[in-house]
């Protein structure tokens, strides 16, 4: 990846990796993106997707991950930028679908869509007594939507996924009783890339807008 940002012999910036495993940075990507080319112009941040949990960052694929947490993993240092709301997905021509609203227990009855590769949502978001009848275990975002359009189950995602992942088959619904989600961003605690606290400053700033 150096090679190819900075051309055979040419000496350059080292990019800023940035990971995510699904929806990036939600509704500040693209602000992030061009404010940090228009800064930073001879530093270029690249924005990779790796289905993992941490985002490839534990195994040294990034300099720093977006991540949505909590995130339990050792030799990360993860700062929490803004949390967002879940929202249930559930098939675009079902009942469930022309509901203004849903709580978790309108989900439980029917299969539920997991993601445990890179997703947030386990059945212990559902308390004891309503928890899913039955899973589906998918491994990425795109097959998570792919089951749920297809009709076999519902999901719990948040609402950057709603915005990023428009899908014909699928809507998003809001959730009564759903614990927000937090975003952070992480990093390995050792020396890194000396443009993270840049990036983390910049990230700050864009949410304070």
């Amino acid at each position: 990846a150096f090679d190819e940002a900075v051309g055979p012999g040419r000496p350059g910036p080292r990019p800023l990796r940035l990971g995510h495993a699904w929806s990036a940075f939600g509704p500040y990507t693209t602000p992030l993106l061009r404010a940090w080319q228009e800064r930073y112009p001879g530093t270029p941040l690249e924005l990779l997707r790796i289905d993992d949990r941490t985002a490839g960052l534990t195994r040294g694929e990034v300099d720093a991950a977006l991540l949505r947490g909590p995130v339990e993993a050792p030799g990360l240092v993860t700062e929490v930028l803004y949390t967002e709301v879940r929202v249930a997905a559930v098939t675009a021509d079902g009942p469930l679908a022309r509901r203004e609203s849903l709580a978790l227990a309108d989900l439980a009855g029917g299969p539920v869509v997991l993601n445990p590769v890179s997703g947030t949502t386990t059945v212990e978001l559902w308390p004891p007594h309503t928890r899913p009848a039955a899973t589906l275990t998918v491994g990425n975002t795109d097959d998570w939507l792919t089951a749920i359009a297809a009709g076999r189950g519902s999901g719990v995602s948040t609402t950057s996924t709603a915005v990023l992942y428009p899908h014909a088959g699928v809507a998003y619904v809001p959730l009564d009783d759903a614990p927000g989600v937090p975003v952070l961003l992480a990093r390995r605690d050792a020396p890194g890339h000396p443009a993270l606290p840049r990036l983390a400053a910049l990230a700050r700033e864009i949410i304070a807008r």
